[in-house]
């Protein structure tokens, strides 16, 4: 394999483990969240169990698209592909970046989720008799 393959063949397996990561992260949230949001307003609860696939597919791209393969000591095409090592080296901090992206995307949506269901059991607290 020369160094052009690697880096087409490595390049979207990279973007392609990071969307898998996302998948199975909202597979794996899948029923946790469905009892958070069980009390929850119907349209809030469905709005907040669709983004959840698709923030983490964002932000897990987003990660992978922060990555930049050009610096000063590889300023062309021909020069990262005659680097092997650096290569590598670019894969692994884009699956790191990925990860980090994802993480922080998931830490996100989480605090969007706390203040909706505060939001809501305020909101059900104000509407008890007194």
């Amino acid at each position: 394999m020369t160094n052009e393959q690697y880096l087409i063949i490595s390049y979207f397996a990279v973007a392609g483990a990071g969307v898998a990561l996302a998948i199975l992260t909202t597979l794996v949230l899948r029923g946790p969240l469905g009892r958070a949001l069980q009390g929850a307003v119907a349209p809030l609860a469905q709005i907040l169990r669709r983004a959840l696939p698709a923030w983490l597919i964002l932000a897990a791209l987003l990660g992978f698209l922060s990555v930049s393969y050009f610096d000063c000591a590889h300023k062309t095409y021909e020069d990262v592909v005659k680097d092997e090592s650096y290569l590598v080296g670019k894969n692994f901090e884009q699956g790191a970046q990925v990860c980090r992206y994802a993480a922080v995307g998931l830490a996100a949506y989480a605090v969007a989720l706390g203040l909706a269901l505060f939001a809501h059991a305020r909101s059900l607290g104000s509407q008890r008799p007194a």
